[in-house]
């Protein structure tokens, strides 16, 4: 049975906030989506996540937030990610990194999806590669 993915790129302030609200449940709807990924590192003020910011991204239909270097820029991150396996950071920061890097989620059609977040390494810090921790 084919599994719809819907990916959204990286969700930036209350702009990008309004239009997820405003189209992405006629987004699902129109291509019966099963599963909705976003990027939600920026959501919050252009840079940075809160915990009230995801929890609003989940009550519109995201299933599961990605995120990269600027999920640490808003403290109260480092706490909502301990607690929350919805909000991914990136799998190939170094061991001890608050959070998890992947995880498996079930559709509500029952189906596992299994998701991995990575960070590259272009113009960026000098993280482990992205491609070798995929590997492992």
């Amino acid at each position: 049975m084919p599994v719809k993915l819907l990916f959204i790129g990286d969700i930036v302030g209350k702009a990008g906030r309004q239009a997820l609200s405003r189209e992405l449940h006629r987004v699902v709807d129109r291509h019966l989506v099963d599963f909705v990924i976003a990027n939600g590192e920026n959501a919050a003020g252009g840079f940075g996540l809160t915990e009230e910011v995801a929890r609003d991204l989940f009550k519109l239909g995201v299933d599961v937030i990605t995120s990269g270097n600027h999920i640490w820029d808003k403290k109260d991150a480092l706490d909502f990610i301990r607690r929350e396996d919805r909000l991914l950071r990136p799998a190939n920061y170094p061991e001890g990194t608050p959070g998890y890097g992947s995880a498996v989620f079930t559709t509500a059609g029952g189906i596992k999806i299994a998701v991995l977040n990575l960070e590259g390494r272009v113009f960026m810090n000098n993280l482990e590669c992205p491609f070798r921790t995929a590997d492992r």
